[in-house]
């Protein structure tokens, strides 16, 4: 066959990058044309992500990537959305879910709102707080998706409150990859595993949770029909093709959520398997081709996302790799400038398991050698002093929590117990070995570009390049290397856990 070109456009958190992928017929060969910083930014205390400034860096992207194209698609992380007039004009720059609004007290009013048997009157505090535990079944019964303070539901439901004008006006929501093909194609509509994401969407029956939209004042009609990756979009406005040249090119649905594509690019043959999005967030998850319910997985915030062909990956969402790219800004402005390779090489001659942190509790930006040495202090155990002792302590930490994750999953892994790790945590050779002595099993690594991966694997099924999961996988493998790690001083790490487990206790 000739060869294929598609651009993939994955936008985290903090970054984005366009990935131009070359598929000749076996195999795929990436290259990044354009990589772009982008943060939220504070206006009158609330957090806003610069759509403009993403837009036009795309389209400096979709200049660069020559006239061959045969398709484009774009990832985002979940939960954020962008707000259309009648007219199909944005009305606000879309918020992020960092914004401090978006906090447990405001979560917590709406899930007091969504509770089926709400009291009026007098109320005591345990009263309350049932009240909260009965409106957050309700919402997992609705969506099958654990309630999380900066899911969608409860920015809309603070944006009601606090910024009623904007929903007045609203005529359109869409999740912000969607709001992307939007602005560049013209063309309105919702994805599946983006939409998952929103704590919205009925997984179980396919279709927008009326009765909870309801019962918080929404209106159903905001939102579009939800479809599966792989849609054409058509090509881009005329605008747009004046701008960037790309006259021929067409806009590809891929799989909105960033990790919906991560878990697509995952190099198991397997139906069922056990995978770690690692990056920024660490996503741990199942492959299945049902939702997973029940007290515990309410207990354990198990969200029932959706996957690229239409199924589900009950997911946990983890602090990860964030706590070290902190601490390394913090060494920085020290003065002390490490790669993350010498971080692990500092790491790695430092004496093993020591002190551990709860990653939970370490999700903000701050003065990290500061706060985990002080954390340390406060739970009686030794105190890192060296900037190795430090990383240690975090990568062991993180290795740690895996491992609790992993527990919530087990009663539900009836296959061969191994774990697939995809995403740019795969370069963290010490972190993946950590994870597979914490749990005691084989962790094996794919491709570090996965979220683009799958992003490009998506458009390629879409274009007629292949058809089935094990064309899929013969692809990945020809493509990608993977690394095995086995588990090495379990007992150890046995012991470990079980002081590790103490922290959560206190």
């Amino acid at each position: 066959m000739t060869t294929k070109n598609v651009l993939a456009f994955d936008l985290g958190a903090s970054s984005g990058r366009g990935m131009l992928a070359k598929f000749d017929g076996t195999k795929i060969s990436l290259e990044e044309v354009h990589r772009f910083p982008h943060n939220f930014s504070m206006l009158s205390g609330h957090a806003y992500w610069n759509i403009l400034q993403l837009m036009d860096e795309m389209k400096a992207g979709l200049k660069k990537s020559g006239k061959d194209l045969s398709g484009v698609g774009f990832d985002t992380w979940g939960v954020d959305c962008g707000f259309l007039s009648r007219e199909g004009n944005l009305l606000s720059m879309p918020g992020s879910y960092r914004d401090p609004g978006l906090d447990e007290a405001n979560m917590q009013e709406a899930l007091i709102a969504l509770h089926p048997n709400k009291q009026t009157g007098q109320t005591t505090a345990a009263m309350l707080e049932q009240a909260v535990a009965d409106g957050e079944r309700y919402a997992f019964e609705q969506t099958g998706i654990a309630s999380l303070a900066y899911n969608t539901i409860y920015k809309l439901y603070y944006m009601k409150k606090c910024m009623p004008s904007v929903l007045e006006q609203t005529d359109t929501i869409l999740m912000m990859p969607n709001l992307i093909e939007y602005l560049f194609s013209g063309v309105k509509h919702s994805e599946y595993s983006i939409v998952s994401t929103s704590q919205l969407y009925d997984m179980q029956r396919k279709c927008w949770a009326d009765d909870l939209m309801d019962r918080l004042q929404f209106d159903r009609k905001w939102f579009t029909d939800v479809e599966l990756p792989g849609r054409d979009l058509g090509g881009l406005r005329s605008d747009i093709v004046r701008e960037t040249g790309q006259k021929d090119l067409h806009i590809i649905s891929a799989p909105g959520h960033d990790t919906a594509c991560a878990v697509a690019a995952v190099p198991a043959k397997e139906e069922q398997y056990t995978f770690l999005s690692s990056g920024t967030w660490s996503l741990m998850g199942i492959s299945s081709k049902t939702m997973l319910t029940g007290d515990s997985i309410i207990r354990d915030k198990i969200s029932n996302e959706g996957t690229w062909d239409g199924g589900y990956r009950p997911t946990i969402n983890i602090i990860g790799l964030w706590m070290q790219q902190e601490i390394r800004r913090n060494f920085a402005a020290e003065g002390r400038e490490y790669s993350f390779g010498q971080m692990a090489d500092l790491a790695e001659v430092e004496k093993p398991l020591q002190s551990f942190i709860r990653p939970d509790d370490f999700m903000q930006p701050g003065d990290y050698p500061t706060k985990i040495r002080e954390y340390c202090k406060q739970t009686g155990q030794p105190v890192p002093q060296t900037d190795g002792a430090l990383v240690r302590c975090i990568l062991e930490s993180l290795a740690l929590k895996y491992r609790q994750t992993y527990q919530a999953f087990k009663p539900y892994i009836t296959w061969e117990e191994k774990l697939y790790i995809v995403g740019g945590g795969v370069q963290n050779r010490l972190l993946n070995q950590y994870t597979a002595n914490a749990l005691g099993i084989p962790v094996i690594t794919g491709a570090s570009e996965a979220t683009a991966v799958g992003n490009v694997m998506t458009q390629l099924q879409a274009l007629g390049c292949f058809d089935t999961a094990e064309q899929k996988c013969e692809i990945l493998a020809n493509s990608f290397e993977t690394k095995t790690y086995l588990p090495q001083e379990t007992a150890m790490w046995q012991e470990a856990y079980e002081r590790f487990e103490q922290l959560y206790q206190k």
